[in-house]
């Protein structure tokens, strides 16, 4: 996570390689089960291919590496993070930037040389120049008037790339404590890049620099170890990526995608760096599971309506885009809560009755039974202040916001009611939209045989780049339909298998032959990860519900019940519900869209022509329009 950490102290990497990989291999082996023969319901889905193979490191040293991602993060969360809070209240964030321009300057002579040894002269002249310019007219390298001024391109190589271009790929992932993560090449890659660092001859400078750089992504750092299942794979993954994409050349497709408008979903987050701070954390206890369940809010100061957000699917609480959200809300004179979806780890480990968790009414009304709770949990410690309550959802989030919004029509209902419900791209049938994840993943089979892995590989590595480019949300991504279709498909696909890997690991149906239980979780993910969302809902979801709580008689039952037309007469009933959509999202059909238009009034709907799924809510005047339509809530009660 952290680069700088990663490269120091190698020696001590090194030596650490040697004694402790032998000690730290697993035994366990994936297992997969044979489909074959199955013919029952859903059966054409386990016959699909499953030909996605994605370059990556090996772990044969997963305990151990994971033992010490442990340590590693207890140092960084309980000795550098707090002395890192103080560094930033003292040290203005101009004087951060600028000092670590100062260091990214001095380590000239090691990118030169990594540059001539790799036979790159042109790069090699580029950074010379560089440095003239920036040690010059940018004050010693304080400022970097090369890039804004001149527009000298950067060939910031170094000796982990000049390896891979001699041919050394490194192959084993390593993880060392008090340090961080890395290859059997990057070790030494790392001394070399140390040795030719003037920084490393200054005692204390090359540690200043590097806590300096730390200290500007701790934030994010903690952010991302409480938002993901598994933060140890996940890093891991994002380290492969990294380790790869450094070195693969390819070149971006000229042609537009209407896919791509769904990618730019990621560009929806907070816009002040300060309000995950800002946001406090609580927890309410939950009867029907007997657990704590927990919920991120931020009150405003005076009586205020509250806005429940509903992330999509494996969404936590605290992710950017549920934060963006609650900002949106807050910055327009609501207080906000997030909750984490009913597919995400934490809401499926303290507010789930379900043990498996995919179909609809249930996770829904979970949902309903955790927001009454908070509520009720809000009026208590906050008597006065909450003037009216809104529930908006996103995509997963926002079909549970109607099957909600459906169930207070029903009579008996004692749940929490909602003065508006805002569904924000929902799909329709969940059948039929995880159907359309699944179509996306398997776009890579557009591919040839021969030309398949380069390409999924080349596919990643230019979504890499792009993330590292500083991609702006009023650019066009530039990917290629399939490139832009497998993307979306393989974010999905990794949400499922932490969702499958959570629930089989508290509630085991005895679907998965790989262990679950021990400190190796790789090859219960090879396992996992071969599942498309189809066939999770035909080896999970459906033998769940039909044989242990008998709630659905078959795979149309289920089908049909987890379509919100099954509660179209509900939905018909209440004008409490502001809809958001997109006509070009890729998980709704054409009937779909006219179902909708059909069922909530065109006042109290919205259907943008482009924005794909989610693609367009970052936009400034499409979230005007979302609180334009909670307005009247604004008016004292």
């Amino acid at each position: 996570m952290f680069r700088t950490l990663r490269r120091a102290w190698p020696l001590g990497r090194l030596l650490l390689l040697l004694l402790l990989l032998p000690a730290g291999c697993t035994l366990t082996e994936t297992e997969r089960r044979d489909w074959s023969g199955y013919t029952g319901p859903g059966a054409e889905y386990f016959k699909m291919p499953e030909l996605a193979d994605v370059q990556g490191l090996e772990d044969p040293g997963e305990p151990t590496n994971r033992f010490f991602r442990t340590v590693n993060h207890g140092i960084v969360i309980g000795f550098i993070d707090p002395i890192a809070q103080g560094y930033r209240v003292v040290v203005p964030e101009p004087v951060r930037d600028a000092l670590s321009r100062f260091g990214h300057n001095l380590a000239y002579t090691k990118r030169l040389i990594a540059n001539l040894l790799q036979g790159n002269l042109g790069g090699a002249g580029r950074e010379s120049l560089r440095f003239l310019v920036n040690l010059t007219v940018g004050v010693l390298g304080l400022f970097d008037p090369a890039t804004s001024w001149f527009g000298i391109d950067e060939s910031d190589e170094d000796f982990a790339q000049t390896f891979a271009k001699w041919g050394w790929d490194g192959s084993d992932f390593l993880v060392v404590p008090y340090l961080d993560m890395g290859s059997d090449r990057d070790t030494p890659a790392a001394l070399l890049d140390m040795l030719f660092n003037p920084a490393s001859y200054v005692p204390g400078l090359g540690l200043v620099f590097r806590f300096n750089e730390a200290s500007g992504e701790l934030e994010r750092y903690k952010l991302l170890y409480r938002t993901h299942y598994d933060p140890y794979a996940f890093l891991r993954y994002l380290y492969e990526l990294n380790h790869t994409s450094q070195f693969m050349e390819f070149e971006y497709s000229p042609e537009a995608s209407s896919q791509a408008e769904t990618l730019k979903a990621v560009f929806l987050t907070y816009r002040d760096e300060d309000f995950p701070s800002e946001c406090d954390d609580d927890e309410v206890y939950l009867p029907a599971t007997g657990s704590w369940f927990k919920y991120t809010y931020r009150m405003q100061d005076a009586p205020a309506p509250v806005m429940f957000i509903l992330p999509g699917l494996g969404g936590h609480r605290q992710s950017q885009a549920s934060l963006g959200l609650a900002e949106m809300a807050y910055r327009n004179g609501f207080s906000a809560v997030t909750i984490s979806s009913a597919m995400n780890f934490e809401f499926m480990e303290s507010a789930s009755t379900a043990a498996v968790p995919g179909y609809g009414p249930v996770d829904a009304h979970d949902v309903h039974v955790a927001l009454t709770a908070i509520s009720g949990k809000l009026d208590k410690e906050y008597p006065g202040r909450v003037t009216g309550r809104a529930l908006l959802g996103l995509s997963l989030g926002a079909y549970h916001t109607l099957l909600i919004a459906a169930a207070t029509r029903e009579p008996g209902n004692n749940l929490v009611e909602f003065d508006h419900y805002v569904p924000i791209n929902p799909p329709i049938s969940l059948v039929r939209s995880v159907h359309a994840l699944d179509d996306c993943f398997h776009a890579y089979l557009d591919w040839s045989d021969q030309e398949r892995e380069v390409k999924l590989n080349q596919t990643i590595m230019k979504v890499l780049k792009l993330a590292d480019g500083n991609l702006q949300p009023t650019a066009e991504i530039p990917l290629s339909e399939t490139e832009a279709r497998f993307i979306i498909g393989l974010s999905y696909r990794v949400d499922l298998m932490f969702c499958i890997h959570s629930s089989q690991s508290r509630h085991n149906m005895g679907v998965l032959l790989t262990s679950l239980s021990g400190p190796s979780r790789g090859p219960a993910y090879d396992e996992i990860f071969d599942y498309s969302y189809m066939e999770y809902i035909h080896a999970f979801v459906l033998p769940y519900y039909m044989n242990e709580r008998k709630l659905v008689k078959s795979a149309e039952d289920m089908a049909a019940r987890t379509d919100l037309r099954y509660v179209e007469r509900q939905l018909r009933a209440n004008d409490r519900i502001w809809l958001f959509t997109n006509e070009n999202d890729f998980l709704l059909s054409r009937e779909d869209i006219d179902w909708l238009k059909s069922v909530v009034p065109p006042e109290r709907a919205v259907f943008f022509p482009t924005g794909g799924h989610l693609g367009n809510l970052y936009k400034p005047d499409v979230q005007d329009q979302i609180m334009q339509s909670l307005k009247d809530l604004k008016a004292p009660r």
